[in-house]
């Protein structure tokens, strides 16, 4: 009786280890539908570069990647208000601009015709 016992044992701990694994594998295993972005790799973004002195806010919904309409709308009203960007680190005053999406979006992004409404040159 007792060999029936261990043996017993044995088996419903070979049973219990066996589901941990299985459960911790299941955990571990990417889940259908559900995209995880890999460590250390970047979004591969596609679009076309704006020149942000000149381009309307259609043009950067349009051309640049994952563009908002607000935001491109505030964009072009801060052009408006303040004159052509001298530098891509002004887009960082315009509402709803952070460094995040100046770097994800910066390939995008041109100054060209650099002068803005006070510039003599």
């Amino acid at each position: 009786m007792t060999m029936k016992i261990k043996w017993l044992g044995s088996v419903v701990v070979v049973l219990f280890l066996c589901s941990l694994f299985a459960g911790a594998a299941l955990a571990a295993a990417p889940q259908k539908g559900k995209a995880e972005p890999q460590k250390g790799k970047s979004e591969l973004l596609t679009g076309k570069s704006v020149n942000v002195n000149t381009a309307t806010a259609e043009d950067m919904i349009k051309n640049v990647p994952q563009m908002t309409p607000e935001l491109a709308k505030n964009i072009v009203q801060y052009r408006k208000d303040n004159g052509d960007f001298q530098q891509k680190e002004e887009l960082l005053q315009v509402k709803g601009m952070n460094r995040t999406l100046l770097k994800k979006w910066d390939k995008f992004f041109e100054l060209e015709g650099i002068g803005g409404k006070d510039c003599t040159c």
